[in-house]
Protein backbone atom coordinates (compact mmCIF):
# COMPACT_ATOMS: atom_id res chain seq x y z
CA UNK A 1 0.00 0.00 0.00
CA UNK A 2 1.32 3.35 -1.10
CA UNK A 3 -0.84 6.32 0.40
CA UNK A 4 -1.15 8.99 -1.97
CA UNK A 5 -3.49 12.10 -3.37
CA UNK A 6 -5.69 13.87 -0.92
CA UNK A 7 -7.53 12.52 2.36
CA UNK A 8 -9.76 15.24 4.39
CA UNK A 9 -8.99 15.07 7.82
CA UNK A 10 -13.08 15.76 8.90
CA UNK A 11 -14.24 18.42 11.57
CA UNK A 12 -16.52 16.18 14.29
CA UNK A 13 -20.13 17.45 14.71
CA UNK A 14 -21.13 17.84 18.13
CA UNK A 15 -23.87 18.27 20.09
CA UNK A 16 -24.40 19.35 23.69
CA UNK A 17 -24.55 15.54 24.54
CA UNK A 18 -21.87 13.94 22.34
CA UNK A 19 -20.96 13.42 18.63
CA UNK A 20 -23.48 14.31 16.01
CA UNK A 21 -23.07 10.95 14.05
CA UNK A 22 -26.01 11.79 11.65
CA UNK A 23 -24.15 15.01 11.03
CA UNK A 24 -21.12 13.52 10.63
CA UNK A 25 -22.39 11.26 8.09
CA UNK A 26 -23.80 13.60 5.93
CA UNK A 27 -20.13 15.16 5.83
CA UNK A 28 -18.75 11.65 5.07
CA UNK A 29 -20.80 11.21 2.44
CA UNK A 30 -20.26 14.36 0.57
CA UNK A 31 -16.24 13.86 1.06
CA UNK A 32 -15.97 10.12 -0.28
CA UNK A 33 -18.31 10.85 -3.20
CA UNK A 34 -16.05 14.15 -4.06
CA UNK A 35 -13.19 11.41 -4.15
CA UNK A 36 -11.91 12.24 -1.05
CA UNK A 37 -9.97 9.73 1.56
CA UNK A 38 -11.48 9.59 4.92
CA UNK A 39 -9.63 10.51 8.06
CA UNK A 40 -12.50 11.21 10.98
CA UNK A 41 -10.29 10.97 14.08
CA UNK A 42 -7.98 13.85 13.67
CA UNK A 43 -6.44 16.94 15.60
CA UNK A 44 -8.87 18.53 13.30
CA UNK A 45 -11.84 16.47 14.16
CA UNK A 46 -10.90 16.79 18.06
CA UNK A 47 -9.42 13.11 18.09
CA UNK A 48 -8.21 13.77 21.76
CA UNK A 49 -11.27 14.99 23.13
CA UNK A 50 -13.31 12.29 21.71
CA UNK A 51 -13.90 9.05 24.22
CA UNK A 52 -12.38 5.54 22.95
CA UNK A 53 -16.00 4.36 21.98
CA UNK A 54 -16.37 7.21 20.35
CA UNK A 55 -13.55 6.60 18.16
CA UNK A 56 -14.52 3.35 17.44
CA UNK A 57 -17.80 4.29 16.08
CA UNK A 58 -16.56 7.26 13.91
CA UNK A 59 -14.22 4.91 12.28
CA UNK A 60 -17.19 2.14 11.95
CA UNK A 61 -18.99 5.25 10.14
CA UNK A 62 -16.55 6.20 7.92
CA UNK A 63 -15.96 2.25 6.47
CA UNK A 64 -19.37 2.09 6.25
CA UNK A 65 -19.70 5.29 3.94
CA UNK A 66 -16.76 4.67 2.21
CA UNK A 67 -17.41 1.18 1.22
CA UNK A 68 -14.34 0.15 -0.31
CA UNK A 69 -14.26 3.50 -2.84
CA UNK A 70 -11.57 5.48 -1.14
CA UNK A 71 -9.37 4.49 1.91
CA UNK A 72 -10.15 5.32 5.80
CA UNK A 73 -7.44 6.12 8.38
CA UNK A 74 -8.08 6.09 12.03
CA UNK A 75 -6.24 8.40 14.42
CA UNK A 76 -4.85 6.81 17.79
CA UNK A 77 -4.49 10.32 19.82
CA UNK A 78 -3.20 8.66 22.51
CA UNK A 79 0.35 9.02 24.25
CA UNK A 80 2.00 5.85 24.83
CA UNK A 81 2.46 2.31 23.21
CA UNK A 82 0.11 0.70 25.16
CA UNK A 83 -3.25 2.38 24.56
CA UNK A 84 -1.99 3.27 20.79
CA UNK A 85 -1.50 -0.88 20.56
CA UNK A 86 -5.09 -1.54 21.77
CA UNK A 87 -6.33 1.49 19.71
CA UNK A 88 -4.94 0.28 16.65
CA UNK A 89 -6.06 -3.59 17.17
CA UNK A 90 -9.04 -2.26 17.41
CA UNK A 91 -9.21 0.00 14.34
CA UNK A 92 -8.37 -2.94 12.43
CA UNK A 93 -10.79 -4.88 13.86
CA UNK A 94 -13.49 -2.38 12.33
CA UNK A 95 -11.71 -3.00 9.24
CA UNK A 96 -9.80 0.78 8.42
CA UNK A 97 -7.02 1.09 5.87
CA UNK A 98 -4.47 2.28 7.93
CA UNK A 99 -4.26 3.61 11.36
CA UNK A 100 -2.61 7.14 12.50
CA UNK A 101 -0.24 7.08 15.21
CA UNK A 102 0.26 10.34 17.26
CA UNK A 103 3.80 10.54 18.79
CA UNK A 104 4.39 10.35 22.95
CA UNK A 105 3.40 13.80 24.34
CA UNK A 106 2.88 15.55 27.83
CA UNK A 107 5.94 14.32 28.47
CA UNK A 108 8.89 13.96 25.95
CA UNK A 109 11.65 11.56 26.00
CA UNK A 110 14.94 11.49 24.23
CA UNK A 111 14.89 10.06 20.40
CA UNK A 112 15.98 6.91 21.46
CA UNK A 113 12.89 6.95 23.26
CA UNK A 114 10.80 8.04 20.06
CA UNK A 115 12.16 5.21 18.45
CA UNK A 116 11.79 2.90 20.88
CA UNK A 117 8.17 3.73 21.10
CA UNK A 118 7.96 3.01 17.56
CA UNK A 119 9.15 -0.10 17.47
CA UNK A 120 7.05 -1.69 20.51
CA UNK A 121 3.67 0.07 18.03
CA UNK A 122 4.98 -1.42 14.81
CA UNK A 123 6.24 -4.96 16.33
CA UNK A 124 2.91 -5.11 17.61
CA UNK A 125 0.48 -3.83 15.17
CA UNK A 126 -0.63 -5.76 11.81
CA UNK A 127 -1.95 -2.51 9.71
CA UNK A 128 -0.69 0.06 7.72
CA UNK A 129 0.37 2.76 9.88
CA UNK A 130 0.94 6.68 8.97
CA UNK A 131 3.49 8.30 11.06
CA UNK A 132 3.06 11.62 12.37
CA UNK A 133 4.46 14.90 13.76
CA UNK A 134 2.81 17.63 14.83
CA UNK A 135 4.91 20.06 17.08
CA UNK A 136 2.20 22.31 18.13
CA UNK A 137 0.09 19.37 19.78
CA UNK A 138 3.00 17.28 21.27
CA UNK A 139 5.86 20.11 21.84
CA UNK A 140 8.41 18.88 19.95
CA UNK A 141 9.15 17.81 16.53
CA UNK A 142 10.80 14.71 15.72
CA UNK A 143 14.38 14.29 13.71
CA UNK A 144 13.75 13.37 10.30
CA UNK A 145 16.77 10.97 10.66
CA UNK A 146 14.15 9.03 13.07
CA UNK A 147 11.49 8.90 10.36
CA UNK A 148 14.41 7.88 8.12
CA UNK A 149 15.45 4.98 10.44
CA UNK A 150 11.71 3.47 11.08
CA UNK A 151 10.27 3.55 7.69
CA UNK A 152 13.91 1.81 6.50
CA UNK A 153 12.89 -1.15 8.93
CA UNK A 154 9.11 -1.52 8.74
CA UNK A 155 7.47 -1.86 5.33
CA UNK A 156 3.89 -1.21 6.95
CA UNK A 157 4.56 2.46 7.34
CA UNK A 158 3.01 3.78 4.69
CA UNK A 159 3.37 7.44 4.75
CA UNK A 160 4.32 10.01 7.38
CA UNK A 161 2.02 13.21 7.81
CA UNK A 162 4.41 16.10 8.38
CA UNK A 163 2.46 18.89 10.20
CA UNK A 164 5.19 20.81 11.37
CA UNK A 165 4.96 24.13 9.19
CA UNK A 166 8.73 23.87 8.75
CA UNK A 167 8.79 23.71 5.00
CA UNK A 168 13.01 23.12 5.55
CA UNK A 169 12.08 19.97 7.40
CA UNK A 170 9.03 18.92 5.04
CA UNK A 171 12.26 19.59 2.13
CA UNK A 172 14.35 16.79 4.03
CA UNK A 173 12.03 14.03 4.64
CA UNK A 174 10.92 14.39 0.91
CA UNK A 175 14.97 13.93 0.46
CA UNK A 176 15.56 10.71 2.86
CA UNK A 177 12.82 8.73 2.63
CA UNK A 178 10.38 10.07 0.10
CA UNK A 179 11.77 7.17 -2.27
CA UNK A 180 10.35 4.19 0.33
CA UNK A 181 7.43 5.83 1.70
CA UNK A 182 5.00 8.68 1.23
CA UNK A 183 5.25 12.22 2.38
CA UNK A 184 1.59 13.91 2.93
CA UNK A 185 1.79 17.43 3.84
CA UNK A 186 -0.93 18.14 6.88
CA UNK A 187 -0.96 22.69 7.07
CA UNK A 188 -3.27 23.42 4.28
CA UNK A 189 -1.01 26.40 3.86
CA UNK A 190 1.93 24.34 2.54
CA UNK A 191 0.03 22.23 -0.25
CA UNK A 192 0.73 23.09 -3.33
CA UNK A 193 4.47 24.45 -2.78
CA UNK A 194 5.09 20.27 -1.28
CA UNK A 195 3.67 18.78 -3.94
CA UNK A 196 5.47 20.88 -5.72
CA UNK A 197 9.20 19.55 -4.30
CA UNK A 198 8.16 16.19 -4.31
CA UNK A 199 5.20 15.25 -1.63
CA UNK A 200 2.39 12.42 -2.60
CA UNK A 201 -0.76 14.21 -0.86
CA UNK A 202 -1.74 15.81 1.81
CA UNK A 203 -4.13 15.07 4.93
CA UNK A 204 -5.79 17.70 4.96
CA UNK A 205 -8.68 20.17 6.86
CA UNK A 206 -9.35 22.17 3.74
CA UNK A 207 -11.82 19.82 1.77
CA UNK A 208 -14.09 19.76 4.50
CA UNK A 209 -14.92 23.13 2.96
CA UNK A 210 -13.69 23.75 -0.23
CA UNK A 211 -15.56 21.13 -2.68
CA UNK A 212 -13.24 19.55 -5.12
CA UNK A 213 -10.61 22.23 -4.93
CA UNK A 214 -7.48 20.66 -3.50
CA UNK A 215 -8.02 17.36 -5.35
CA UNK A 216 -8.07 19.90 -8.24
CA UNK A 217 -4.78 21.36 -7.14
CA UNK A 218 -3.52 17.97 -6.77
CA UNK A 219 -3.85 16.65 -9.97
CA UNK A 220 -2.88 19.92 -11.52
CA UNK A 221 0.59 19.03 -9.99
CA UNK A 222 0.87 15.93 -11.43
CA UNK A 223 0.04 17.05 -14.65
CA UNK A 224 2.48 19.77 -14.66
CA UNK A 225 -0.03 23.28 -14.12
CA UNK A 226 2.14 24.55 -11.64
CA UNK A 227 1.66 28.16 -12.65
CA UNK A 228 -2.12 27.17 -12.62
CA UNK A 229 -1.74 25.42 -9.01
CA UNK A 230 0.87 28.26 -7.87
CA UNK A 231 -1.93 31.06 -9.37
CA UNK A 232 -5.25 29.31 -7.29
CA UNK A 233 -2.54 28.92 -3.89
CA UNK A 234 -1.78 32.37 -4.15
CA UNK A 235 -5.36 33.33 -4.12
CA UNK A 236 -6.23 30.71 -0.72
CA UNK A 237 -3.22 33.17 1.14
CA UNK A 238 -5.87 35.61 2.69
CA UNK A 239 -7.96 32.09 3.73
CA UNK A 240 -5.13 30.15 5.35
CA UNK A 241 -3.80 33.23 7.61
CA UNK A 242 -7.07 34.48 8.49
CA UNK A 243 -7.89 30.39 9.78
CA UNK A 244 -4.36 29.90 11.28
CA UNK A 245 -4.04 26.17 10.61
CA UNK A 246 -1.86 24.46 12.82
CA UNK A 247 -1.10 27.40 14.46
CA UNK A 248 0.68 29.21 11.90
CA UNK A 249 0.60 33.04 11.84
CA UNK A 250 -2.57 34.24 11.83
CA UNK A 251 -5.03 36.19 13.03
CA UNK A 252 -6.89 34.05 14.57
CA UNK A 253 -4.27 31.28 15.63
CA UNK A 254 -5.58 29.62 18.19
CA UNK A 255 -9.17 29.18 17.25
CA UNK A 256 -8.14 26.24 14.84
CA UNK A 257 -9.82 23.92 14.39
CA UNK A 258 -12.85 26.10 15.46
CA UNK A 259 -13.20 27.68 12.35
CA UNK A 260 -12.76 24.93 10.17
CA UNK A 261 -16.05 23.66 11.57
CA UNK A 262 -17.69 27.10 11.42
CA UNK A 263 -16.62 26.94 7.41
CA UNK A 264 -18.02 23.61 6.81
CA UNK A 265 -21.00 24.79 8.48
CA UNK A 266 -21.12 27.94 6.34
CA UNK A 267 -20.62 26.30 2.91
CA UNK A 268 -22.67 22.78 3.23
CA UNK A 269 -25.04 23.42 5.85
CA UNK A 270 -24.52 20.48 7.72
CA UNK A 271 -24.99 21.45 11.06
CA UNK A 272 -21.72 21.53 13.51
CA UNK A 273 -22.61 22.20 16.40
CA UNK A 274 -20.55 23.66 19.33
CA UNK A 275 -16.85 23.04 19.49
CA UNK A 276 -16.29 20.56 22.56
CA UNK A 277 -15.28 22.66 25.20
CA UNK A 278 -12.64 23.88 26.42
CA UNK A 279 -12.38 25.32 22.39
CA UNK A 280 -14.28 28.64 22.63
CA UNK A 281 -16.99 29.54 20.19
CA UNK A 282 -16.17 31.87 17.53
CA UNK A 283 -18.14 35.35 17.80
CA UNK A 284 -20.60 37.14 15.31
CA UNK A 285 -17.77 39.16 13.95
CA UNK A 286 -15.20 36.54 13.09
CA UNK A 287 -17.89 34.74 11.21
CA UNK A 288 -18.55 37.40 9.35
CA UNK A 289 -15.06 38.27 8.01
CA UNK A 290 -15.12 33.72 7.39
CA UNK A 291 -17.67 34.72 5.36
CA UNK A 292 -16.61 37.27 3.60
CA UNK A 293 -13.32 35.65 2.57
CA UNK A 294 -15.34 32.59 1.71
CA UNK A 295 -17.86 34.05 -0.49
CA UNK A 296 -14.76 35.85 -2.50
CA UNK A 297 -13.53 32.27 -3.29
CA UNK A 298 -16.79 30.92 -3.72
CA UNK A 299 -15.98 30.97 -7.83
CA UNK A 300 -12.82 28.66 -7.03
CA UNK A 301 -14.30 26.26 -5.20
CA UNK A 302 -18.25 25.86 -5.86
Amino acid sequence: MRLEGVIAATVTPFTKDGVNYEALKLLLERLASQGYGLFPSSSTGEVTKLKPEERIRVAELAVDVARGRVPVIAGTGTGDHLSTIEMARKYKDVGVDAVLVTPPYYIQGDWAGIYAFYKKVLDAVDVPVVLYTIPLAVGYNIPAEVFDLVTTEYSNVVAVKDSSGDFRYHMELIYLIGNRTSVLQGVDMFFVPSLIVGARGGILGGPNFLGQLPLRLYHMVKEGRIAEAVEIHQKLMELWRFMGGCGLTGKLGGKWPTLYKVATQLVTGIDMGPPREPLPPVDDKDKAELKRILDKLAPLYR
